[in-house]
């Protein structure tokens, strides 16, 4: 039963296409593009919402009405603010393309649906956005950005972004420090490093462990070397007054945390920090 509310919403969702959306905001400009969209989107939500009452009841019904409303608003809102840029992007686009596109966009909405904190709605569509922008990309790529954007909180996205910034942005006026994610998320320092090993554990940040991991077996292996040497050395009578004095191995790692590969292109797929 469970399975089949999810699905009910996901349908619904789904009754918003990104045709039926470029289509609403192309039909009038400005605000009447904006309210034509609403009105659009107003109208799927009524039907959804009334296909949703036989099989949610009570406050579990009036939850995911409000919150299937909730991000199916902000969605669109989000993305009629680039829709211009997505208009752009589809006229390069061939038919089989477009179609590939209009795949994702359904995909994406399974996320919008299910999302718990409406503020990410806006890095989803600045994901989709990215999509229009690409001549190819595949179901998996899609599917794995959206499933880590959909495991991180808001606290875990505001502390990536202070990380990034703080590293590959050069504008550093209004910028957070990470006592101002702490005070703002109501965190202590050691609830502020726990988010840091999640993204961690995640793939999102490294380590100069991590990093320097080749190097210091390198460095191992060399030391190994010298110590052979130095026993075989001391072994031999001929040699015993000629001994090298052994230096212990020099190595680089530390667990200095700092945004991955992984994690950079993330940021640049999903949070648009480049223009700040």
């Amino acid at each position: 039963m469970e399975e089949d509310k999810r699905e009910d919403l996901r349908s619904a969702g789904k009754g918003l296409t990104l045709d039926s959306i470029l289509s609403a905001g192309s039909s009038a400009a400005g605000n009447m593009a904006k309210e034509s969209i609403t009105s659009m989107v107003g109208d799927i939500i009524v039907d959804s919402a009334s296909s949703l009452v036989p099989v949610v009841s009570g406050a579990v019904q009036g939850y995911k009405r409000a919150r299937f409303e909730r991000n199916i608003v902000v969605f669109t809102e989000e993305l009629y603010a680039k829709i211009e840029e997505v208009n752009l992007n589809l006229k390069e686009k061939t038919d089989k393309q477009k179609d590939k596109i209009d795949q994702l966009f359904s995909y994406i909405m399974d996320y919008v649906i299910d999302e718990q904190q409406e503020e990410k709605i806006e890095y989803m569509v600045n994901g989709f956005v990215n999509v229009t922008q690409h001549e190819q990309i595949s179901d998996d790529f899609i599917l794995t950005y959206y499933d880590v954007l959909k495991e991180l909180r808001m606290v875990d996205i505001s502390v990536l972004n202070l990380m990034y910034c703080s590293r590959y942005v050069l504008n550093h006026e209004n910028r957070e420090s990470y006592q101002d994610i702490m005070e703002r998320h109501g965190l202590s320092y050691e609830q502020y490093e726990a988010v840091r090993r999640n993204l961690h554990r995640i793939g999102i940040l490294t380590t100069r462990t991590d990093l320097n991991i080749y190097s210091d077996l390198e460095e191992i292996s060399k030391k190994f070397k010298e110590l052979y040497s130095y026993l075989e050395k001391l072994t031999n009578p001929k040699h015993k007054r000629s001994l090298p004095k052994l230096k212990e191995p020099k190595l680089k790692s530390k667990d200095n945390f700092e945004v991955s590969k992984f994690g950079r292109d993330f940021v640049n797929f999903f949070l648009d920090l480049d223009d700040e």
